[in-house]
């Protein structure tokens, strides 16, 4: 049988070989590539069972990746699975939205691989672990039940409730209190079982004690007395001490388990009520923003509107200009507005200079103009419009399209550094880079601009 196959797409080394450790053991052939391009290549001349992929790569990133395996009618149907420490519902809806069946944290858990391919339908037997099997074989010695297959142990991870993750600080003081109640337990369990054993062998000697003269009377030739039967007794009450023992700590790690999820089930509920409460103060905060946008458009049919200026360096849509845009959309949506809403992103000219790293920086502002290396637009300014947006401004404004019931369609574009709202100085021998990067800062910005369709 054609074995299955596995294609991971991570530049971190690390984390290829974390992940393919982990898939080998449920009898995958696993292949790695280190970006999306050689990934895309790779597709070229195989096709595997399902594609495990990295989000922030050099270059080409893991969503958009995505996108162009899916865009392939060859490798549409190959299901991809996002790898990444990226997480939250907005993440995972966009990840969704372009083609991925789901996301793995890089802090992996065996269940979690165990679930992905199951829903895949790509689940082997996994191969076993030592030390797992050494665990099961002496708690079969202890208390007479068979070790759990590794099957059982993932349909028993399987019938868990999937709860969401529990806060870093919240979590690091449980973990704590778990540790620290351990240690105590396995304190007690030494202490008692210290205090058994010196009982026992007490016992033993005495009985030892009384045997000895009726054994002399007994055996005129001094044949010793056979104490196998009493070391084999009290091996077995020390066993049976052990079994018990480890029976009660099993029963109380088990409570705080079920104490734990109960815990996080009410730290799910009180988050997502503080989510409501949160999202409904801001919708009437923005219906009653005194001179909004949606008290304009009612008037004013087409309308502009200059977002804050873009800092050098920074992405256009991102930041205080997606807090900006969302505000005037959330006000759109509240006022009733039908009609088109242009998004756009224009780049400023800024004097610029290179770096012993090669990286491109602004001088100070006392530097002489003629000194700098170069005179244009920032990095990643000069590519197509979605790298000039965020995640967080591609989701919001999907939000803002579902939320209007596709009354509002909303336009993202580029525009030309030739666009400007301040002009540039002229060039001169005094003129200093300060003095020209100001007019950079301001023309380099985020305009909005709707109309509206009645």
């Amino acid at each position: 049988m054609t074995a299955r196959r596995a294609l991971v797409v991570d530049d971190s080394q690390t984390a290829r070989e974390f992940l393919t450790g982990i898939l080998e053991r449920y009898e995958l052939a696993v292949d790695s590539v280190e970006s999306a391009e050689q990934a895309i290549e790779y597709l070229i001349h195989r096709q595997p069972d399902v594609i495990f992929m990295d989000h922030q790569m050099p270059g080409m990133d893991g969503l958009q990746a995505v996108q162009v395996i899916k865009n392939n009618p060859r490798t549409a149907t190959i299901p991809i699975m996002m790898y990444t420490s990226q997480a939250g519902e907005v993440y995972l809806s966009q990840a969704r939205a372009l083609g991925a069946i789901g996301v793995l944290p890089k802090q992996i858990k065996h269940a979690d691989v165990s679930k992905a391919l199951d829903q895949l339908k790509l689940l082997g037997e996994p191969k076993p672990d030592r030390q797992i099997e050494s665990i099961e074989a002496h708690a079969l010695s202890m208390d007479g039940e068979p070790p759990l297959s590794s099957t059982r142990r993932e349909r028993r991870a399987s019938d868990r409730p999937d709860l969401p993750a529990l806060p870093p600080d919240l979590r690091a003081i449980i973990e704590a209190l778990l540790a620290r109640h351990g240690q105590q337990m396995r304190r007690a369990v030494v202490d008692d079982l210290e205090s058994v054993a010196h009982r026992i062998v007490g016992d033993v000697r005495l009985l030892m004690q009384e045997q000895l003269p009726h054994a002399g009377a007994l055996s005129p030739r001094g044949r010793r007395p056979n104490w196998r039967p009493w070391l084999g007794l009290a091996g077995i009450a020390v066993a049976m001490l052990f079994g018990l023992q480890w029976l009660q700590q099993r029963n109380e790690v088990t409570a705080l388990a079920a104490d734990l999820a109960h815990a996080q089930e009410q730290l799910s509920a009180t988050q997502q009520t503080l989510s409501a409460v949160q999202a409904a103060n801001n919708v009437a905060a923005s219906a009653a923003a005194p001179g909004d946008a949606s008290s304009r458009t009612l008037d004013d049919p087409e309308t502009n509107e200059e977002l804050e200026p873009v800092p050098f360096g920074e992405m256009p849509l991102a930041g205080a200009r997606l807090e900006r845009a969302s505000a005037l959309l959330s006000s759109l949506s509240a006022g009733g507005f039908r009609g088109v809403v242009q998004v756009r992103s224009i780049p400023g000219r800024f004097c610029m200079i290179t770096n012993s790293s090669g990286m491109a920086e602004l001088p100070s502002d006392a530097t002489p103009y003629s000194k700098c290396d170069q005179i244009g637009i920032p990095p990643g300014d000069n590519g197509p419009v979605s790298p000039r947006q965020s995640v967080a401004f591609a989701n919001m404004v999907s939000n803002a399209r579902h939320s209007a019931a596709d009354k509002i369609d909303v336009r993202i574009s580029a525009g030309s550094p030739d666009e400007v709202a301040t002009a540039y100085p002229p060039i001169s021998e005094s003129l200093t880079a300060g003095e020209w990067n100001r007019a950079a800062a301001t023309n380099n910005r985020v305009e909005m601009h709707w109309q509206s369709n009645r």
